[in-house]
């Protein structure tokens, strides 16, 4: 029988991982998740979306408060090793001690490249055109320890975050799989990780504005990497007020139109959008939210709403 797992994590992307552990039959002998929260504007205390997958499969599931806690919740489980995806809480040197055969963390990016929180945004941001998913044995130190398998994934030029958060996703369960049977029959090597180390740090909502003055490949990179909550914005001075403009889509970029200063319009397409010159070319921007409005067409706010002509300034 497969060596006895405890599944440590909390958002609805573990839930996947813990799911797909469940339908390949692996001895998941417990589950660890953070504790109910208050959600939505009624403040309805609500269960993180891994409780609620165990509880469908009848694990039985911790939501331990403290690190003393979760070390009595580990020995009370009794596993042999543990699988972690976005668990959510630091493990500390007493707690990595616990577990025989240790603590495995799905991680979102070929390591050392882009430890930390955030690192598929960080990856899109940054204009990769490659990452990965890494399965490494946790130690003390932040994504930093030893590796047992990676699997490279290509990121396509107009791919989003979101997009590439799927894709990752997808691989990272298949090469988890093949972690448990390694770690379970005792067939595996961990190596020490090689390379220069980079860090994606947690994201801020003051990193998710644009500025038009840039390349047009990077505000894409941008918009491409905010393309969920929260999303790519930037300041629109209406009225003599700034209003905050929320990117949710764009259609990617087109080269030309040095005639236009940035942030200018250089073009629409009716019912579909509006083009804004960047310094080297412009992006097709498609739905949008203007502070305190629904999601909408940018041609329809900008041009049939606001009633702005080409060349005209939407960013200063």
């Amino acid at each position: 029988m497969d060596k006895k797992i405890v599944f440590l994590g909390t958002p609805k992307i573990a839930a996947d991982f813990l799911t797909e552990l469940i339908k390949n039959d692996k001895n998941v002998a417990g589950v660890v998740t953070q504790p109910d929260k208050p959600f939505g504007r009624d403040g309805i205390i609500t269960p993180p979306p891994v409780k609620v997958a165990a509880m469908e499969f009848g694990i039985k599931t911790y939501q331990p408060k403290s690190s003393k806690e979760l070390d009595v919740a580990l020995k009370e489980i009794g596993a042999d090793f543990a699988i972690v995806v976005a668990y959510g809480r630091i493990l500390k040197k007493e707690t990595l001690s616990i577990l025989p055969l240790g603590f495995y963390n799905v991680h979102f990016s070929l390591l050392p490249k882009y430890r930390g929180a955030d690192p598929v945004r960080a990856a899109v941001l940054n204009l990769e055109k490659e990452t990965g998913v890494t399965i490494f044995k946790i130690d003390e130190g932040l994504d930093t320890g030893p590796i047992l398998i990676s699997e490279k994934v290509s990121i396509d030029f107009n791919e989003t975050a979101s997009d590439l958060f799927s894709k990752l996703s997808t691989v990272g369960k298949k090469i988890m799989i093949d972690a448990v049977n390694k770690i379970s029959s005792d067939n595996y090597t961990l190596k020490p990780q090689e390379g220069e180390a980079s860090y994606a740090k947690k994201i801020t909502v003051e990193d998710t504005f644009i500025d038009f003055s840039q390349k047009t490949e990077k505000v894409y990179g941008k918009i491409r990497a905010f393309s969920y909550d929260p999303y790519s914005r930037f300041y629109f001075n209406y009225n003599n007020k700034k209003t905050i403009v929320q990117i949710i889509s764009a259609f990617g970029i087109r080269n030309g139109f040095d005639e236009y200063e940035y942030g200018a319009i250089a073009g629409f397409e009716k019912g579909k959008g509006i083009l804004v010159k960047c310094l080297d070319g412009a992006v097709f921007i498609k739905d949008i939210k203007p502070q305190g409005k629904k999601t909408m067409n940018s041609y329809d706010y900008f041009i049939n709403g606001v009633k702005l002509k080409i060349g005209e300034k939407i960013y200063e």
